[in-house]
C-alpha cells in the first residue's frame, strides 16, 4: 500500500509556544499528534517525549518484523499482537510521562493528548487513542469520526445528559477525562479498521478541528487532489476563525492497495445482516476490522456437515451450494452469511457449504466476536440483542413448522379413523 503524506503545525494566532507534537514516519507506517497541557512550557515536553517514545518502540525492527509476519499469514492473532503492542507503547510513554514530572516540580501535571495511527499491512490499521485530538476518516462522500473525544462534555452526551448540539460552545469544553501522564496509568482507547484506496485520513489536535463544528465542512478541502494546499487551508480557516490554540493536522491519502472488494462494500453487506442490522457505522467498522479476507476455489468446502466450526461466513462473491446429504438443497448468491451460531455454540454444521464459483468471502471468528462483546459493551448489547431476534425467529418458524405437521398429522388419523370406523366390520 502506498500513501500521500503532508503534516504541519501552527502556533496559532494567541499562543507563545507550540505546546503540539507529532510524529511522521511513511516508512514505518506511523503517524502520532499529541496536544500537550501544563504549565511553565511542560505540555511541550509531554508531547515530544510522547511522541519519541512512541515512534521509537513502534519504528524498531521488533515491530517491522510483527507486520511482516502478519502480511504473510493474515492471521488475526498475529494482527492482535501488533494492536497490543501499540497500546503497549502509548501505556509505557503514559509512565514515562508521569515519572519525569514526579522527578521535576516545574513539570507537575504535565500531560498530553495522544492519537497514533499504525498501517499494519493486508489493508488493516490499528488506532490508540487518549484525550481529544482526533482521527478522521473521508470515504467517498462522507466523514466519519474513528476516535472518540474523551472530555468531561463527551460524557454528558454519552450519557444523556447534554445534547450534542450543546457541546461545542460548552464552558467546560476542554476539561479532559483521560489524558496521558496525569497517572502512571491510563485507559487506552485502540480499534483495528479496514482502509480503502482513496481512502483520506486527517489526524489533528483540538486547535483545528473546534472551528469546524461540523464535520462534513472538512470533506471539500480534505477530498483535493492536493494534499498539502488541503492541510494548509485546514490551518489557515482555523487562524482565521480564531487560532486561540496550537494547530496541528496530518493527512494522509491512500494512493494504491490490492483489494478484492472495498471496506465500503463489506460495510454495507454486513449491514443488511440481521445480527450487525443496529449497530451505527463506526460499530459496524470495528467488526470489520476484526474480520479477514480469504479466496475458496471452487469445489473447496467453507462448511462441512457434521464438523465442529467456530467461523461465520460471509460471502462477498461468488456463489454457494449448500449441500445435505449428497442433495443439493439450494445455491446461494453474494452477500448472504453462514454458520452464525458458530459464533456462540460448538454444535456440529448442520449442512456442507460447497463453493459453486471462486468465491471472496469474509471470515468471523468467535474469538474475535467475543473480544468485540468484552471490549463493547454498547456493541455486545446490540449483537446480543439481535442474535436473541434470529433465534426467537427461528424458534417462531420451527414451531409453525411443527404445528402445521401436527395438524397434518391429525388430518390423517382422523381420516384413519373414519376408514376402520367400527360400524363398517
Amino acid at each position: 500500500m502506498e500513501f500521500d503524506v503532508f503534516s504541519q503545525s501552527d502556533v496559532g494566532c494567541v499562543r507563545s509556544n507550540n505546546e503540539d507534537a507529532y510524529f511522521v514516519s511513511p516508512d514505518h507506517g506511523l503517524f502520532v499528534v499529541c496536544d500537550g497541557m501544563g504549565g511553565h512550557n511542560a505540555g511541550e515536553v509531554a508531547s515530544q517525549l510522547s511522541c519519541k517514545l512512541i515512534s521509537s518502540e513502534l519504528c524498531s525492527t521488533r515491530v517491522a518484523n510483527m507486520k511482516e509476519k502478519f502480511e504473510g499469514s493474515g492471521h488475526p492473532e498475529d494482527l492482535r499482537a501488533l494492536q497490543r503492542t501499540v497500546e503497549q507503547a502509548v501505556s509505557s510513554a503514559c509512565r514515562a510521562i508521569f515519572e519525569e514530572a514526579m522527578n521535576d516540580p516545574g513539570k507537575a501535571g504535565m500531560g498530553t493528548t495522544c492519537t497514533v495511527v499504525l498501517f499494519a499491512g493486508r489493508d488493516k490499521a490499528v488506532l490508540a487513542h487518549v484525550g481529544d485530538s482526533r482521527l478522521y476518516l473521508v470515504r467517498g462522500e462522507d466523514i466519519h469520526q474513528i476516535s472518540e473525544d474523551h472530555t468531561y462534555v463527551n460524557e454528558l452526551v454519552k450519557r444523556g445528559l447534554l445534547k450534542k448540539s450543546e457541546a461545542h460552545d460548552h464552558p467546560q469544553g476542554n476539561v479532559l477525562s483521560r489524558a496521558m501522564g496525569v497517572q502512571p496509568n491510563v485507559a487506552i482507547d485502540t480499534m483495528l479498521f479496514d482502509i480503502d484506496a482513496n481512502d483520506t485520513l486527517l489526524l489533528c489536535s483540538d486547535g483545528l478541528y473546534n472551528y469546524y463544528p461540523e464535520a462534513k465542512e472538512l470533506i471539500p478541502t480534505l477530498k483535493d487532489d492536493d494534499i498539502r494546499q488541503s492541510l494548509g487551508t485546514l490551518v489557515n480557516t482555523a487562524k482565521e476563525r480564531g487560532g486561540h490554540d496550537n494547530i496541528t493536522g496530518v493527512v494522509i491519502r491512500i494512493k494504491t492497495g490490492e483489494i478484492p472488494v472495498a471496506a465500503a462494500e463489506r460495510l454495507k453487506i454486513l449491514k443488511k445482516i440481521a445480527i450487525f442490522s443496529h449497530l451505527q457505522h463506526l460499530e459496524l467498522m470495528k467488526v470489520l476490522g476484526t474480520a479477514q479476507m480469504a479466496k475458496v476455489k471452487e469445489g473447496d468446502n467453507l462448511i462441512t456437515e457434521g464438523e465442529i466450526g467456530d467461523v461465520m461466513y460471509v460471502v462477498v462473491k461468488g456463489e454457494v451450494d449448500i449441500i445435505k446429504g449428497e442433495d443439493v438443497l439450494t445455491t446461494l448468491p453474494a452477500g448472504v452469511h453462514l454458520g452464525e451460531m458458530a459464533l456462540v455454540d460448538n454444535a456440529p454444521r448442520s449442512a456442507t457449504a460447497r463453493a459453486r464459483t471462486d468465491l471472496d468471502i469474509l471470515l468471523i471468528r468467535r474469538d474475535e466476536f467475543f473480544n468485540i462483546v468484552r471490549a463493547e459493551p454498547v456493541i455486545a448489547t446490540k449483537l446480543l440483542w439481535s442474535l436473541v431476534q434470529v433465534l426467537s425467529g427461528r424458534l417462531r418458524q420451527t414451531n409453525a413448522a411443527l404445528e402445521g405437521a401436527r395438524r397434518e398429522l391429525a388430518g390423517d388419523i382422523e381420516g384413519f379413523e373414519i376408514l376402520f370406523d367400527d360400524d363398517d366390520e
